[in-house]
């Protein structure tokens, strides 16, 4: 529910509730969609605010609805927005010592590993046209969403664990993990997560109708006939999900037009702005951040610092602007995997991010100003301010894992394999 001003009302917004009993006032229902221009002049004329229920609301609304709500959040005293109160463990958003970390860190291996084995005998179902089980799908969605919840920066290093083949499976998982961290920081409620979650997750299901000699040659020159099957990788995608069971309509808006463009210039429809699906603008973002970040089909991998910088400037032309920049609110400055050099010359990989304070990430410090591997350290960046009398610590640039010697996926596992 989002309480919203009477002033900015528009048609295809259903109110739930008024700010004053219903008792004496010109509406029949309790509840009811706002149909036409002498409604919004009548709530004008006796309310201030209402309660608007965006899910009964009209779905081409659903992102300004959702700007609303951000916009108008309540704030905690450090002014940092409240978007995600669920952070019962695993956020490592207090004090964070090597333990701590370990242990969050085999909670996520295991569910990474455990959803990347069920996505890959769900998409095997779909590739043999056989029923695709609706537990084992749900389970899929459900167990990454309470990843995020519990344990959102563990999960999210595991997303950026780098594969050596082609791998739509663990393309699909990433992008369906970081699409739920940046739903969570967008407010959604329970039900449009695991909408996001099932759209994210099969957003690209339409591959397997790929050759995969096409797949392979991904982005690496492709012929004209080639660009064009993997192009249909889309409408197949959207027609597997229209025929089976179970599947949220949204999942199958997101799989035919994640590949839209807000200026036109997408496929398979070329549509425009507000055309296309909110969600598929969402994904768009997180599917393109996620392949010239990890994917080893992408011409050329590009730090996340880097990434984040070329899908800003790509904002308004290839993808929503106020979804980018709420991408980059999200994910922070440093994003969570980033390989940092601190001002004393030590290597280190960030672990976690705080909102609002994203120049002060909590950290995993693994060499030594000599380029010398040490025993994994957590430290906080919050704990070294020169106003608290200590030496002050700081990022002084990101830094290409490959030149420093830094295999992500190396540590993050070992680290997971000490936990619990």
């Amino acid at each position: 529910m989002i309480k919203y001003d009477v002033l900015d009302l528009e048609i295809g917004m259903y109110v739930s509730a008024l700010d004053r009993p219903w008792v004496g006032t010109p509406f029949l229902f309790q509840s009811f969609l706002i149909r036409n221009e002498k409604q919004i002049q009548q709530l004008q004329k006796f309310c201030r605010n209402v309660e608007i229920n965006e899910e009964k609301s009209d779905p081409s609304l659903l992102d300004k609805l959702l700007m609303y709500k951000r916009k108008h959040a309540p704030k905690a005293s450090n002014e940092t927005i409240l978007t995600a109160p669920r952070r019962e463990s695993g956020d490592f958003s207090g004090d964070l010592d090597d333990k701590k970390f370990q242990d969050e860190l085999g909670i996520a291996r295991q569910v990474y590993e455990t959803t990347t084995k069920s996505l890959h005998n769900v998409l095997n179902d779909f590739r043999l046209n056989k029923a695709v089980s609706p537990i084992e799908l749900k389970t899929c969605v459900h167990g990454v969403i309470n990843g995020v919840m519990h344990n959102p920066s563990a999960l999210a290093l595991f997303s950026n664990l780098k594969s050596k083949q082609q791998d739509t499976v663990r393309h699909s998982l990433n992008v369906c993990i970081l699409c739920l961290l940046f739903g969570r920081h967008l407010g959604l409620n329970d039900r449009q997560l695991s909408d996001l979650g099932y759209a994210a997750l099969l957003h690209d299901v339409g591959e397997i109708k790929v050759p995969q000699a096409v797949l392979d040659k991904h982005s690496r020159g492709l012929t004209p006939e080639e660009k064009k099957e993997m192009e249909k990788h889309t409408e197949y995608g959207a027609d597997i999900l229209s025929n089976t069971p179970g599947i949220p309509g949204v999942a199958i808006k997101v799989a035919r037009s994640h590949h839209e463009r807000v200026n036109g210039k997408g496929y398979p429809k070329g549509l425009k702005e507000s055309e296309i699906d909110y969600f598929a603008r969402l994904v768009s973002i997180v599917d393109v951040y996620e392949i010239v970040t990890n994917h080893p089909g992408a011409k050329v991998h590009i730090s996340c610092p880097d990434a984040l910088k070329s899908i800003y400037m790509m904002r308004g032309s290839f993808f929503d602007r106020e979804l980018v920049e709420e991408f980059i609110k999200c994910l922070g400055i440093y994003p969570i995997g980033s390989v940092v050099e601190l001002n004393n010359g030590d290597i280190a990989i960030v672990v976690s991010t705080k909102p609002g304070k994203h120049l002060l990430p909590t950290l995993l410090v693994v060499k030594d100003s000599n380029g010398i591997r040490q025993q994994p350290a957590i430290i906080n960046l919050e704990h070294f301010k020169e106003t608290e009398g200590l030496s002050k610590l700081y990022i002084s640039k990101v830094v290409d894992p490959n030149s420093v010697g830094i295999d992500l996926s190396s540590y993050m596992l070992r680290e997971a394999s000490m936990g619990r």
